[in-house]
C-alpha cells in the first residue's frame, strides 16, 4: 500500500500543461491525420489491419497531452510569461485532502513550486501572535471563545543571541533567547518527513534516557538505594508520541519556518500514531481553517490549525475533551476547558527588530 501513495503522490503533483504546450500538441497531430495516405504499388501486398502505431513516441506524447488538457478542462489559464509551469502553483494538481497524509502531501507540493526564504544568523524574525487569556489567579480554565485576547510582537534572532518585544509601548532587547528550541535546530532538520520524525524522536529517547537515568553512572558499592531515588520514572509509549506532536508544533509556534521544512512537519505529524484530519475549523482570529490534531491520554487534545488554500501554520491549541481529576501528571480539567490558545497573525524575516517587513 505505500508503493501506491508513493505513485499517487508523484502523479498528483506533476504540473498541468501550459496553453502554448497544448497548443503546439494539438497543431502537430492535427496535421499528421490531416496528411493523405501514400499511394501504394499495385504489386503491394495488402497487410493485416492493426492498431494505429505508427504515430510514433512523440505523436503518442502529443496526444496524451491532448487528452489531458480537454477532458474537464475549463479552458486555458494565465501563466506568467516565460515562467516555468512547475513553478506556478496554480497549476498544480493538488488532490483532495481526506485525511492528515493529504495535506501534508499538497502542502510538499505547493513547497516545492514555490521557494523558500530561511533567515541568515544576522537576521531576525518577526513574529506578531493573538494569545487567549485562559487562566488568572488559579480560576478555572475557560470554556468556548476566549473573552479575552491580547496581541503580542517579537523579533528573534536567527543566531538566538538577542531576542526583543515590545513592553510598554516600547522596543526592548535582550540578550540571550527566551525559546527551548534553537533556530540551528530547527534549519538543520530533514525536509523529509520520515527523516524528521526519526530526528525528533532521536532527541525524544535522549530526553527519555536522561530522566530515566540510564545515563547516570554506575553506583558504588552501597550506593544502589541513592541511585533508585535519583532515576525518574520510565516514559511510556504514549508519551514519546505526545511529546513527538508537540516538540513539532512547538518549533512551528516559535519560529517563521521555510514552506518546505514546515511541509516535512505536517508530514511527520502525519506518521505519529493517533493524529487525525478534521476539515473544518476557526481558529483564534477567525480565520477558517483545518487541523491536525491528537487526543493524549484519553482527555487533552492538542492541535495545529492550517490554512487549507496556502497551507500556512495558523495557530495551535490545548483543549479538554474529557473531564479528568487531577493527579501526578496533569491538574482537574472539565470537557471543554481550553488551557492554551494563540494564533500566528504574521511572520516576515527582517534587518533588525522593530521592522514588521
Amino acid at each position: 500500500m505505500d508503493e501506491l501513495h508513493q505513485l499517487r503522490e508523484r502523479h498528483d503533483t506533476l504540473p498541468d500543461p501550459s496553453p502554448r504546450s497544448v497548443a503546439e500538441a494539438r497543431a502537430r497531430l492535427t496535421a499528421h491525420m490531416s496528411k493523405p495516405a501514400p499511394r501504394r504499388a499495385r504489386t503491394a501486398r495488402r497487410l493485416p489491419v492493426r492498431p494505429l502505431w505508427g504515430i510514433g513516441l512523440v505523436g503518442a506524447a502529443a496526444a496524451a497531452v491532448l487528452i489531458t488538457s480537454t477532458v474537464g478542462d475549463p479552458g486555458p489559464r494565465p501563466t506568467t510569461p516565460h515562467a516555468p509551469v512547475s513553478t506556478l502553483p496554480h497549476e498544480l494538481r493538488l488532490r483532495t485532502v481526506a485525511n492528515a497524509r493529504d495535506l501534508a502531501d499538497n502542502a510538499a507540493a505547493m513547497a516545492a513550486a514555490e521557494g523558500d526564504t530561511t533567515p541568515a544568523p544576522n537576521q531576525w524574525v518577526y513574529m506578531k501572535k493573538l494569545i487567549a487569556q485562559t487562566r488568572t489567579d488559579g480560576g478555572e480554565w475557560p470554556s468556548g471563545w476566549p473573552k479575552k485576547t491580547a496581541t503580542h510582537e517579537m523579533w528573534r534572532k536567527a543566531d538566538d543571541k538577542q531576542f526583543a518585544s515590545i513592553e510598554d509601548g516600547e522596543l526592548k532587547i535582550i540578550k540571550g533567547s527566551e525559546f527551548e528550541v534553537t533556530y540551528s535546530f530547527l534549519l538543520s532538520l530533514p525536509t523529509e518527513p520520515d527523516a524528521l520524525l526519526a530526528r525528533v524522536n532521536e532527541q525524544i529517547e535522549a530526553e527519555a534516557r536522561q530522566r530515566e537515568g540510564h545515563k547516570k553512572p554506575k553506583p558504588k558499592f552501597g550506593d544502589e538505594r541513592r541511585a533508585e531515588e535519583t532515576r525518574g520514572p520510565a516514559i511510556s509509549a504514549e508519551e514519546r508520541r505526545m511529546w513527538a506532536f508537540q516538540n513539532i508544533a512547538q518549533g512551528m509556534r516559535d519560529a517563521a519556518l521555510p514552506s518546505k521544512l514546515r511541509a516535512a512537519m505536517y508530514g511527520a505529524m502525519s506518521r505519529i500514531p493517533g493524529v487525525k484530519y478534521e476539515a473544518r475549523a476557526s481558529d483564534l482570529a477567525r480565520r477558517k481553517g483545518v487541523t491536525l490534531y491528537r487526543d493524549h491520554n484519553g482527555y487533552l487534545r492538542d492541535e495545529i490549525f492550517i490554512d487549507p488554500e496556502t497551507y500556512a501554520y495558523l495557530g495551535y491549541r490545548t483543549i479538554a475533551v474529557r473531564d479528568h481529576d487531577q493527579d501526578k501528571d496533569f491538574f482537574a480539567v472539565k470537557k471543554g476547558q481550553i488551557i492554551g490558545w494563540d494564533a500566528l497573525l504574521k511572520t516576515a524575516v527582517v534587518e533588525e527588530p522593530g521592522n514588521r517587513s
